[in-house]
């Protein structure tokens, strides 16, 4: 590529907003590609629309390879932009990046909001689950949020709601800087009812913020008990341990059992969403009664065979695949296929598991394998003991880097 690109931020797309800076960068290049509003602004010797980014991610090697060019975006560059895009797919680039002033600046601008301890998130074309979008708000005093058409502020208030965070603040800014400029605050009950503009940031202030409190694991003897298998403490402490939870994690418990891997996942993620496929129908039963027992209301239990339930679930963050029933080779591959990695944890006791799960997991990035023999302490008589249980073998990866 041998010429050089300039990457300027638009700001919000009125004249006042795009910086002197950007604007004579612009006038120097040879080619200039924006949206229609922002070529409107500027006295380019060339134009060009700038249509779908991942066609002109395509071919901008090429073309600077012939001339200079100038991209602008709307707000800054450097934040939930295309900066780190062509960075990643194009380390050897040539690139002036000129900042803009962002959406989310201006929102603070006009609320008085200050930004230096805000968290700072995207939902706009994110899938965002209620947790995490409540979990963020409940750890920082302010966080900021560019949003979309589909999550917008009245589903942030929803959120909000779900999870107790009702005596917070929201503020929403669409249109900004232009005649039509709306502004808004108020309570997440008031902005549950709001009709969301089509493309609008916002903005949470919590009088309160705290760190989210974990509860701590629990033994065997706590959990209701049938027939049905349990996956023993110890080894349960390994488990939750390698699936790496985060208080929002949605995760997926395929062959649950009793339920003891699902339980302790719901009390680890309060702000998560847990689901439990089992199709054993006394499973199913001792695992509802744990549910109760626990009040674990992020728990979902799901009745039937796994391969056939989870393609109708929200994607994982986390798997633990404690039982497949001989279609692990399927469940991997669909875990496989989703765009997002998923942490996945497997564990197997018989050697016919451990067999089909190897060569499954084995080429998988961050693979690891640990064997565990647990010795329990036993009376026999005036004597103490060991008594061990089978050993069990964890397998580790993630679905993809």
């Amino acid at each position: 590529m041998r010429h050089k690109l300039i990457l300027a931020g638009g700001g919000s797309g009125t004249a006042e907003y795009l910086l002197p800076a950007a604007k004579k960068a612009l006038e120097e290049v040879e080619l200039v590609i924006a949206s229609p509003r922002f070529l409107e602004l500027l006295h380019a010797r060339k134009t060009m629309p700038m249509g779908h980014i991942s066609e002109l991610l395509e071919s901008l090697p090429a073309m600077l390879e012939r001339e200079s060019i100038g991209i602008v975006v709307s707000g800054d560059p450097l934040l939930y932009s295309l900066c780190r895009t062509l960075r990643n797919r194009y380390p050897e680039l040539k690139m002036q990046v000129i900042p803009g002033v962002g959406s989310l600046q201006l929102l603070g601008a006009a609320f008085g909001l200050t930004m230096e301890q805000a968290k700072i998130c995207s939902i706009h074309g994110r899938a965002y689950h209620a947790g995490t979008i409540a979990c963020t708000v409940s750890e920082h005093a302010e966080t900021f949020f560019f949003c979309s058409r589909t999550q917008g502020p009245r589903e942030i208030a929803a959120a909000l709601l779900a999870y107790g965070l009702s005596d917070t603040e929201i503020f929403v800014g669409a249109d900004l800087t232009y005649p039509t400029q709306k502004l808004w605050h108020g309570t997440p009950a008031q902005a549950a009812e709001l009709d969301d503009p089509e493309l609008c940031v916002a903005a949470v202030r919590n009088p309160a913020p705290k760190p989210v409190t974990r509860l701590g694991l629990l033994p065997d003897s706590a959990f209701l008990r049938n027939r049905s298998p349990m996956t023993k403490e110890e080894v349960r402490a390994v488990i939750l341990s390698k699936l790496r939870l985060k208080p929002d994690a949605v995760v997926w418990d395929l062959g649950a059992g009793t339920g003891s891997v699902s339980i302790e996942c719901a009390r680890m993620c309060p702000f998560g969403e847990v689901y439990a496929v089992e199709y054993k129908p006394e499973a199913l039963d001792i695992l509802e009664q744990n549910k109760t027992r626990f009040q674990t209301k992020n728990l979902q239990i799901i009745a039937g065979r796994a391969e056939e339930q989870v393609q109708h679930l929200p994607v994982p963050d986390c798997v633990f695949l404690g039982g497949s029933s001989g279609a692990a080779k399927q469940l991997v591959a669909g875990l496989r296929q989703l765009r997002q990695p998923v942490r996945l944890v497997a564990s197997a006791v018989t050697m016919e598991t451990q067999a089909e799960l190897f060569p499954l997991l084995q080429e998988l990035p961050q693979f690891e394998v640990v064997q565990l023999a647990v010795g329990c302490g036993k009376t026999v008589g005036n004597y103490h003991v060991l008594e061990g249980n089978h050993p069990v073998l964890l397998f580790s990866c993630m679905t993809k880097e």
